[in-house]
């Protein structure tokens, strides 16, 4: 059967399996697949299984549906490893491997639960027992001492298998740790006394030792129907084999976890393994996975203490590109605020005074977090270089050349970008692909102003055109991002337009700052606590007089 990863903006994932001739995907929650993305059209796309084929469609979405990379028009087959852009999520469709299943253990191997195998507080019934005992105990003793100190993973995964090559007679050894979605067992560090190391060990064993915590011991397989004719184990020369999982008790009694396991092996020519070498790699697997969990523990608060550090700064780098004041501009009030969901964010305004005329711009980088903000230092710089065009259209080609040279294909940027002549009141604008931004007249009346042209970064000769508009006393123009009318609440309602509509024209008489406040505890008050979603960013400009 076939499956989709699904990987969230966030680093959250989930899986879907594929049982349905037409699974939707979008934003509304009748869909099979619900993405709460707002760059996604409620039903946007849909795969439509076809015999042993499936297919990606896109159903008219507003921002469209990659494919490898590539924007989906018609009908495409999907293949494995192919991967699905919608909005902030990835999708990657994987099909049944073709590989026939392997059997779950080898004729003749023992398997033994490796939590009663590593019970040793029964009491010794013969001599020979307890010598098999004391050996353990010492053993466990020496490595708890050797596995004591913090070590980085790598020297970890080297003292371990140092520990036991000189206790149990391997000729082979090797640590694979469960990773990826759906996690698979991955050889972290192998070492052979002599040959090749250790690539990979038999799936269908691995998944056994990890899913039913179990410990195999296979004691000679030239002596196992499965594996006796088999070339490729021959021509290794593995006479016996071992293997046992990397379990730990987790704290709170939740119970076992397993993270990987151990593998070794012994060559012809060497004795074979014995139960009691089982019984002590088993135990020194479970000493080795608290250690690798503590190791894996402490790099990932060290990584994420750095990551913190790191956008932080990037956070003060951030708003110190953004306007601290808006530029005084007679007859006229001004301000601009912005909210990043993120600690970093990908909306951008700006504000300037040159020659006499205010020039102002909004940008909307599609996606959120550190790779939007890169993408809006860039816009800002493009910005930067050239508003001060004499024609707008001219400008906003050039920044868009600039933008869709830089940016990857499934990214773009809405934008608008305005020039005021403050005693005129004479307003050009270019519009590219951004919300249009809403003029409220004195009288109450309401236009929006969506000249211009198509979003930036998707073709670096696309052609623009300028708007005009005017700005009598008392009229204000409210330029904002989608993050303002694409904020939910618990309930799962959008704010929309229409609440803001309503908000400006009762609240009309306001001047700048005051309408920005109006509009900011509005759509708080709608959210009632619920988690923005998106950047917010607000640009508020009134014709006082």
């Amino acid at each position: 059967m076939s499956e989709i990863s699904i990987e969230s903006a966030d680093g959250s994932r989930q899986r879907y399996k594929v049982a349905k001739d037409r699974v939707t995907i979008g934003r509304s929650r009748d869909c099979d697949i619900f993405l709460p993305d707002q760059w996604l059209s409620r039903h946007h796309a849909e795969i439509r299984c076809r015999g042993q084929s499936a297919f990606l469609a896109d159903m008219r979405s507003k921002n469209g549906t990659l494919l490898n990379g590539e924007r989906v028009a018609a009908e495409r087959q999907l293949r494995h490893g192919d991967v699905i852009s919608l909005g902030e999520h990835r999708l990657t469709f994987t099909e049944d491997e073709d590989l026939p299943e392997e059997t779950a253990a080898p004729e003749g191997t023992r398997i033994f639960s490796a939590r009663e195998i590593t019970d040793i507080s029964k009491p010794a019934a013969t001599a020979d027992d307890l010598r098999r005992q004391n050996r353990v105990l010492m053993v466990l003793h020496s490595a708890a001492k050797e596995l004591f100190e913090h070590r980085p993973l790598p020297e970890l995964f080297d003292k371990i298998i140092t520990l036991i090559f000189d206790t149990v007679g391997a000729e082979r050894c090797a640590i694979l740790l469960r990773e990826g979605d759906p996690p698979r067992e991955v050889v972290k560090a192998s070492r052979s006394r002599q040959g090749q190391p250790i690539e990979s060990v038999s799936r269908s064993i691995a998944r056994q030792v990890v899913q039913d915590k179990v410990s195999l011991f296979i004691p000679n397989i030239l002596e196992d129907a499965l594996f006796s004719t088999q070339d490729s184990i021959l021509s290794t020369g593995i006479r016996s084999a071992i293997c046992a999982p990397l379990m730990y008790t987790q704290s709170g009694g939740s119970g076992d976890a397993v993270i990987g396991l151990i593998y070794l092996d012994s060559l012809i020519g060497s004795r074979s393994f014995e139960d009691e070498d089982l019984t002590i790699v088993t135990l020194l697997a479970n000493l080795a996975a608290t250690r690798i969990e503590n190791a894996r523990l402490l790099e990932e608060s060290l990584e994420k203490r750095r990551m913190e550090d790191d956008m932080r700064i990037a956070s003060e780098i951030q708003r110190g590109l953004l306007p601290s004041v808006a530029p005084l501009v007679p007859g006229y009030s001004l301000c601009g605020v912005n909210f990043p969901c993120r600690t970093v964010g990908g909306d951008y305004y700006d504000f300037a005074l040159e020659d006499g005329s205010l020039l102002f711009a909004l940008g909307d980088v599609s996606g959120k977090g550190t790779g939007a903000a890169l993408l809006m230092t860039m816009l800002r710089a493009a910005v930067r270089a050239h508003w001060a065009q004499p024609h707008l259209a001219e400008a906003a080609i050039r920044i868009n050349r600039t933008v869709a040279q830089n940016v990857p294909s499934n990214k773009y940027i809405t934008f608008f970008m305005g020039r005021l002549e403050p005693a005129s009141g004479r307003l050009t604008y270019v519009n590219a692909g951004h919300n249009p931004p809403m003029l409220v007249r004195r009288s109450g009346d309401l236009e929006t102003l969506s000249d211009g042209g198509m979003v930036l970064g998707l073709f670096d000769s696309a052609p623009y055109e300028e708007g005009v508009a005017e700005l009598s006393a008392q009229d204000a123009l409210v330029v904002y991002s989608d993050g303002v009318t694409e904020t939910w609440n618990a309930s799962d309602e959008e704010y929309g337009e229409g609440r803001l509509v309503d908000l400006l024209v009762q609240r009309r008489d306001q001047d700048a700052s005051g309408l920005q406040a109006s509009i900011l505890e509005s759509i708080e008050a709608f959210a009632a606590g619920a988690k923005a979603t998106d950047d917010r960013t607000i640009i508020v400009l009134k014709r006082e007089a």
